[in-house]
């Protein structure tokens, strides 16, 4: 299966690249930005949406860089700046120099393509990786959006996090929910637990996930987002499901508890907070 990380090359590139440092190392320190790890390419996240991407070439020693158009693609006439971004956004530039100094140009135009389009559920999934570190407690998140694999239909795992139980971890897959509009349906709770139960419980499952989890968490030592040493993978213990649930006044927990199977096959633990600011550790279990 393929597995999200960074090649060695991939890496050898970015550590020789002082254009390529400097601008990860930009985005990685800022607090309004978050740095996932895809197959070989980074993409850097602004208020939940794609700030840009970047593919390493190694084989011409050359970074690709993608910055979505439609951004551009505003209600309002595009200002002179706007335009000139557009513009220079559509030649394709290759340069981290030049994104470099276009960074806040460019998040201006996501501002105001955000603002007529709110995304309320991916900005809160943002701020609540942020919160989630071992800096804070005792989860670290590692990934966002990851597919399951070989089961298009079950689609993508909201947060992939990391559990410290003393010398040991656990492999968290967190769901999450603003209000509890969507606990039921297509994307609802009993939806979500048995789609990733299958994934865990199918052959090799667990493994994928394990060593998913290694991967990015050393591409991230790399871009020294994480510093802990990569765990090895029999210091894993057995994945869990979190439901992580915002902007819930009542927080009951029995209102979950009611949609899953009368025996639960692996630990489910529910966090929930009345705002968009939700720490893990406050998590209980089912």
């Amino acid at each position: 299966m393929k597995y999200r990380g960074l090649s060695t090359d991939c890496c050898r590139m970015l550590e020789s690249s002082s254009g390529l440092r400097a601008l990860m190392e930009r985005v990685c320190k800022d607090p309004a930005c978050c740095v996932e790890v895809r197959y070989n390419y980074l993409n850097c996240y602004y208020r939940g949406g794609s700030l840009f991407r970047m593919t390493f070439k190694p084989k011409s020693q050359k970074s690709e860089f993608k910055f979505d158009p439609k951004y551009f693609a505003l209600k309002q006439p595009l200002c002179a700046t706007y335009e000139d971004l557009r513009t220079w956004n559509d030649s394709r530039p290759d340069n981290p120099e030049a994104w470099l100094e276009r960074l806040d140009g460019l998040k201006q135009v996501m501002d105001a393509w955000l603002s007529e389009h709110p995304k309320v559920e991916r900005e809160t999934q943002q701020e609540i990786i942020k919160l989630n570190t071992f800096a804070q407690g005792n989860y670290q998140t590692i990934d966002i959006e990851l597919a399951i694999p070989k089961d298009q239909k079950a689609g993508r795992m909201d947060i992939i996090a990391v559990r410290r139980k003393g010398e040991r971890f656990v492999p968290v897959i967190v769901e999450l929910k603003h209000g509890t509009g969507a606990f039921d349906g297509k994307s609802g709770i009993r939806n979500h637990y048995d789609n990733i139960m299958r994934f865990l419980d199918r052959e090799g499952g667990e493994e994928y996930l394990i060593e998913t989890i290694r991967r990015i968490w050393d591409a991230k030592r790399t871009l020294r987002l994480l510093k802990e040493p990569v765990p090895d993978a029999a210091t894993f213990d057995k994945a869990e499901l979190l439901f992580a649930v915002t902007g819930w006044l009542k927080g009951n927990t029995d209102d979950i508890r009611k949609r899953l199977p009368e025996t639960l096959s692996r630990t489910v633990r529910v966090a929930v907070s009345p705002t968009k600011e939700l720490f893990f550790d406050n998590g209980i279990s089912l």
